[in-house]
């Protein structure tokens, strides 16, 4: 995804979770977090949840000139993970990398 430094954009999360027999399971959150590109997330990682829309997820993303109001803030570009916790599994996935134009990578 690409932002312009003004932007207000929401990224749409597919998640799905089956149980262990493989049926579809309901997941009682979903979080997200901003990481350095190439980057993995580590204990430290600041996650901010996900909003449930219509049974599907997303956040909104600012661009770091934007209002930050209700959004997870782009500063510059950066990979977008996504973290599913059902105790005691936590399982993330890299989602993709947003892009800040017009600021550094």
């Amino acid at each position: 995804m690409h932002l312009n430094r003004v932007d207000r954009k929401y990224a749409n999360l597919t998640v799905t979770a089956t149980d262990e027999d493989g049926f579809p399971a309901t997941l009682a959150g979903v979080d997200v977090a901003l990481i350095p590109t190439r980057s993995n997330p580590t204990g430290a990682t600041a996650w901010t949840p996900a909003a449930a829309v219509d049974g599907k997820w997303r956040v909104l993303l600012a661009g770091p000139d934007a209002s930050p109001s209700g959004a997870l803030v782009v500063a510059a570009t950066a990979d977008l993970w996504v973290r599913v916790t059902d105790s005691p599994e936590v399982d993330t996935a890299f989602v993709e990398r947003i892009t800040v134009e017009g600021a550094a990578a």
